[in-house]
C-alpha cells in the first residue's frame, strides 16, 4: 500500500512549485489516453489521511460525532420512520452491521432536514418527506423468486450479488408447520442457498449531496474541478500552531474521472473470473462521480463541487468487512490485473490518482498566491456572513508573512 502511494505522490517543496504542479494545463496531466482529460481535485489537511467518506473514518474524533449527530434516543426535531433489519436473532451479523451503519447515516439526513424545515430556509429539495428509496437498490438473489423484497426499491441481480449473498446460507427446519404459507416456506427454501435479498445504499441524490457539502457525515467525498480551490480547502484546515511544523504536509488529491469509470475493470471481463473472491471484490469496489447542478447552493456552485461515491459500499461491506476507498479499489484492479490480465499495469496509478503535497510551512505562503488569484473565502463562500472572516484571515496571514 505504501509503496503505491509513494509512486503516485508529487512532493513539493514550495508554495509556486505547488501551485505550478497542480495547474491542470500542465503536460504532466495527460496520460496514455488521447486528448486533454479533465481531472477532479481534493484538498486535505493532512497528506497521511486516505480517501475515506467522513460517514466511514475510524479516528475517535470522527466516530464521536458521527455518533452524536445519529443518536435516535434523544430529543429529534424530526420524525425517522425509516427501519433496516438490524436484529441479529433474524438477520446475519454482517447484514445487521451494515444496516446499523445504514440507518444511522439515513437519520442524520433526517434531522439535517428537519433542521432545514424549522429554520425555514429555501431549501432547493423537497423536504416534506424523504424517499430514501430513490438512494438505493435492492439486490436480490437470484434464486429468490419474490417481487415484493422491499416496496419502492429497485430491485437488481447480479451472479456477483449472488457470491455476496451465497455466503449466508442457514439451514431449512426439519419439521416444519403444515400450515405455513407458500411465501414463508419459499423464503426458507431460499435461506438455504443464501440470504435472499439486501439493500444497498449508494446515496448519489441531491440531498444527500448538498447535506455533505454543508459538513454533514455522508459516504460521498467532496471535490472541486479547480485545483486551486481544492488547494484553498487544504490549507484552511490547517491550525494556527501547525504552521511551524516541517513534519506535516497538506495534500491536493488529483483523480482522473475518466479512467475511474472506462479504464476500470468491466463487469464482463471480471464475470470471466467470478469463482475468484478478487474479482468479486474488484466489482464491488467500482466508484462513479456524481455532479449536481439541478439542485444546488451558491457554495456548491462557487467552488465548483462534485462528489464521488461507491456504487455497491453495503454489499462490499458484506463481501469483505469494511467499505470501500477508491485508491484501494484501484489497487485491488491492479492485484486482479497482474494475476489474470495479459497486459498488466499498461495504465499506471498516476494515471488514475496523484497525490501532490505540501509543507505546513508553506500554507500561508500558498493562500498568498491563491489570494492574488481571486481564490479566498470571499470568493468561495459568497455571504455577506463570511466577509468578517474573510478579513481577518487575510489581515492575519500578511501580518504572519510580514507585509
Amino acid at each position: 500500500m505504501q509503496q503505491a502511494i509513494d509512486q503516485i505522490t508529487v512532493p513539493c517543496s514550495s508554495a509556486e512549485e505547488f501551485l505550478n504542479y497542480i495547474r491542470p494545463s500542465k503536460p504532466h496531466w495527460r496520460g496514455k489516453v488521447r486528448g486533454k482529460l479533465r481531472w477532479i481535485f481534493r484538498g486535505q489537511r493532512d497528506a497521511t489521511w486516505e480517501l475515506t467518506p467522513a460517514a466511514w473514518r475510524p479516528d475517535e474524533q470522527s466516530k464521536r460525532e458521527f455518533t452524536l449527530l445519529s443518536d435516535f434516543l434523544g430529543d429529534r426535531l424530526s420524525d425517522f420512520h425509516f427501519g433496516l433489519e438490524r436484529c441479529r436473532l433474524e438477520v446475519p451479523a454482517a447484514v445487521a452491521s451494515a444496516n446499523e451503519q445504514t440507518e444511522a447515516e439515513l437519520r442524520i439526513l433526517n434531522e439535517f432536514v428537519g433542521h432545514v424545515n424549522i429554520a425555514g430556509l429555501n431549501f432547493p429539495h423537497d423536504t416534506l418527506r424523504l424517499n430514501f428509496c430513490r438512494m438505493g437498490f435492492m439486490a436480490v438473489a437470484s434464486h429468490y423468486e419474490s417481487n415484493d423484497e422491499k416496496p419502492g426499491f429497485a430491485v437488481r441481480r447480479s451472479p456477483f450479488f449472488d457470491r455476496v449473498l451465497g455466503r449466508f446460507k442457514s439451514e431449512m427446519p426439519d419439521n416444519l408447520p403444515k400450515d405455513l404459507s407458500r411465501e414463508i416456506k419459499d423464503f426458507l427454501a431460499a435461506l438455504s442457498k443464501g440470504w435472499p435479498c439486501f439493500t444497498n445504499f449508494t446515496l448519489n441524490h441531491p440531498l444527500v449531496a448538498l447535506a455533505q457539502h454543508h459538513g454533514m457525515p455522508t459516504r460521498l467525498l467532496d471535490w472541486s474541478h479547480d485545483s486551486r480551490k481544492a488547494a484553498f480547502f487544504a490549507c484552511r484546515g490547517v491550525a494556527l500552531p501547525d504552521l511551524q511544523d516541517q513534519g506535516k504536509r497538506i495534500a491536493v488529491i488529483g483523480l482522473n474521472p475518466f479512467m475511474l469509470q472506462n479504464r476500470f475493470v468491466g463487469e464482463d471481463t471480471l464475470q470471466g473470473k467470478i469463482d475468484d473472491d478478487l474479482s468479486v471484490e474488484v466489482f464491488l469496489s467500482r466508484h462513479e462521480v456524481y455532479a449536481e447542478k439541478n439542485q444546488t447552493t451558491s457554495f456548491l456552485a462557487a467552488q465548483d463541487g462534485l462528489f464521488t461515491y461507491a456504487c455497491y459500499p453495503d454489499l462490499h461491506f458484506l463481501f469483505t468487512g469494511c467499505y470501500p476507498d477508491i485508491l484501494r479499489s484501484l489497487l485491488k484492479m491492479r492485484e486482479w490485473e497482474s494475476r489474470h490480465a495479459n497486459q498488466p499495469d499498461f495504465f499506471p496509478l498516476s494515471d488514475y490518482v496523484r497525490k501532490v503535497t505540501l509543507p505546513y510551512t508553506e500554507v500561508d505562503s500558498l493562500l498568498e498566491l491563491l489570494d492574488d488569484e481571486r481564490v479566498m473565502l470571499t470568493t468561495l463562500m459568497p455571504s455577506l456572513d463570511k466577509m468578517k472572516d474573510s478579513m481577518l484571515e487575510r489581515s492575519a496571514r500578511k501580518k504572519r508573512l510580514g507585509i
